[in-house]
């Protein structure tokens, strides 16, 4: 091969395939009595130019560890996936080939992510093809919204977002964080790879349409070839079942060959690229603190723009006041502004708080009961005016010196609220200290060992709160068998994690959302220590093993297929539903999924 053809040029993306999405016919031509053979490099692509866009019969296998400065040059002759199926997607590269400028668009929105994605796709020894399905499914917009409510780069739906990890809050949505997204995504798609019997144009279909649509395809195809031999036992491919499919998905995996192929012949195809720089565009700031975003920006000297584009995950101003979070900062940027923060802790000296606005509230009697002014307010919330309307929700910025003032007359007005008293209390369980059992409370024995500290961590309350609630000063030692009244208590369940190769501290407590210190604080360690795998760390977390997810049924879902995918067996699903095996699921219809299979280990 010539060092001419070594040094084709860039490559493209695609229009975006769940958020708008175009009904372009196959010509694959393939009967579904016949299984698809793969397709010779030497065989011509029918396109409406006279430009040879074949796959080259010889690999430059050569060029696996050379370093590439441009990421299309790097990516290119190891697209697998397109030179395997070379042939069945024809409509695509015409269709792609005639919208040049959208192309150049959506390479130009991928600069600041591919070279993360790809890298994480090459941990993980994924067809590169992945890499680039960001392209199809949003065109490299993380803002993208589609009418199915699926959100960001990878276009996740809430159901299966909250099924991987993926938090929807007023201040955050992982399903648009760069990072957690691509985690995500990558993690389904390797499990749909595994659920497709190790193929990966059934994954990518099962991504699109539901792996209950996919399951339902192939059922349809063995039915209507219930006559050849072996047919119960036969896993159609993706080819196969296309007609099967929904219309989208059948156009999905070829647009997504296409672009690939594409990529690997542009200059073939003279379509110009964003000659994207082959190495990290941002770096990842790991934050347990809240901080204006506004600040951010200007302290790292970054746009407002470009800050956005890199942390689309966050709705407000400012990050989430419970950490841990992580920033993503480019990476030119990103070291001056570590510097700076473990200097300067200015950056943490205001935290936030929302605030939902009642009936007769007012901006004066709002910023003076959290500390603050009017103005600043009005400036944090981009009001032109001081007016309010009750229902809305306001970002409250709460000076430093005043945080902790704030926060105990906003706890001291909780505790005012009645409790309601159980008028006949049990007097072998009710200790002198304490007036009334509140409905709302626990009642905990002292163990050697407990402290008000501990007990708060514990219940997930403040020391303050139980001492108040016990009639106790914090100086007062407590005694063997004493039974104490926890105030406000919520169900915590203790757990015992095992670090897994490459988690972290920060992972860990973002997992069972907690912070570091909290993680730290349990298991008498440094927040800074480097943790070993094997290493067993005890989590006090809100979030109990056995809780469930809530699944929205798709078209050709059943319990069985749904069961499968989510690691649990048809009969757990069913009892956990209150249905029977034989069930029939509509589209829509909302089915809890236990996670009783979720260990911690």
């Amino acid at each position: 091969m010539t060092l001419g053809l070594m040094a084709l040029g860039l490559n493209t993306l695609v229009l975006t395939g769940c958020v708008s999405n175009s009904s372009i016919q196959s010509d694959s031509g393939l009967t579904p009595s016949a299984k698809p053979q793969v397709i010779s490099n030497s065989r011509p692509i029918q396109t409406p130019t006279t430009a040879d866009v074949t796959p080259d019969n010889l690999r430059v296998d050569l060029q696996t560890h050379v370093y590439h400065p441009i990421i299309w040059d790097e990516m290119r002759y190891k697209f697998d996936l397109a030179d395997e199926n070379f042939g069945h997607y024809s409509d695509y590269l015409a269709f792609y080939g005639e919208r040049k400028t959208h192309l150049k668009r959506v390479s130009e929105r991928a600069k600041p992510y591919l070279h993360y994605i790809l890298n994480e796709v090459k941990k993980r020894k994924m067809p590169y093809e992945i890499a680039l399905l960001p392209a199809v499914e949003s065109g490299f917009r993380p803002f993208a919204r589609s009418h199915q409510k699926a959100v960001g780069l990878w276009q996740f739906i809430p159901s299966t977002a909250n099924i991987y990890d993926l938090d929807q809050t007023w201040w955050y949505d992982g399903r648009k964080d760069v990072v957690e997204s691509t985690r995500a995504a990558l993690d389904y798609l390797q499990k749909l790879y595994k659920l497709n019997n190790n193929d990966w144009l059934l994954a990518l279909a099962s991504y699109n349409a539901g792996l209950g649509n996919v399951y339902r395809a192939q059922k349809k195809y063995r039915k209507k070839h219930k006559d050849q031999t072996g047919i119960k036992e036969y896993l159609p491919n993706f080819w196969e079942i296309k007609e099967f499919l929904p219309q989208e998905t059948q156009g999905y995996v070829p647009k997504l060959l296409a672009v690939a192929h594409i990529i690997e012949y542009s200059e073939r195809f003279n379509i110009e690229l964003e000659p994207i720089a082959n190495r990290p565009y941002f770096s990842q700031i790991a934050l347990n603190k809240q901080v204006s975003l506004g600040q951010v920006a200007k302290l790292s000297a970054t746009s407002a723009e470009v800050l956005a584009s890199l942390n689309p995950g966050y709705h407000q101003p400012a990050t989430p006041p419970n950490g841990p979070y992580h920033l993503l900062l480019p990476v030119d940027k990103a070291e001056a502004f570590e510097e700076h923060i473990e200097n300067n802790q200015e950056i943490f000296n205001i935290q936030w708080q929302k605030h939902k606005i009642r009936q007769g509230d007012s901006l004066s009697v709002i910023a003076k009961k959290y500390k603050t002014s009017s103005k600043a307010i009005q400036r944090l919330n981009g009001m032109k005016n001081a007016n309010i309307r009750a229902g809305k929700t306001l970002l409250i910025p709460i000076p430093a010196d005043k945080i902790a003032q704030v926060k105990a007359q906003l706890a001291q007005a909780e505790q005012q609220k009645p409790y309601k008293v159980n008028k006949t209390p049990n007097k072998t369980t009710q200790a002198k200290s304490v007036d009334t059992t509140a409905a709302n409370s626990h009642l905990h024995k002292v163990k050697s060992g407990d402290s008000l500290w501990l007990l708060a961590k514990q219940y997930n309350v403040s020391s303050q709160q139980i001492a108040k609630a016990n009639k106790l000063s914090f100086k007062t030692p407590l005694k063997l068998g004493q039974n104490l009244v926890i105030p406000g208590y919520e169900a915590t369940t203790k757990i015992q994690h095992t670090l897994k190769t490459g988690e972290s501290l920060w992972l860990v407590a973002k997992r069972y959302k907690v912070t570091t210190q909290d993680i730290a604080a349990w298991n008498n360690i440094s927040a800074k220590k480097v943790l070993q795998p094997g290493m067993k760390l005890t989590i006090w977390t809100k979030e109990t093993p056995n809780k469930s997810v809530k699944y929205v049924v798709k078209n050709g879902d059943n319990l069985w297929n749904i069961a499968k995918a989510n690691q649990v067996s048809a009969q757990q699903l069913a009892l956990h539903n209150n249905l029977s095996l034989k069930s029939l699921l509509k589209p829509g219809q909302i089915i809890k999924i236990p996670l009783t299979s979720a260990k911690n280990t």
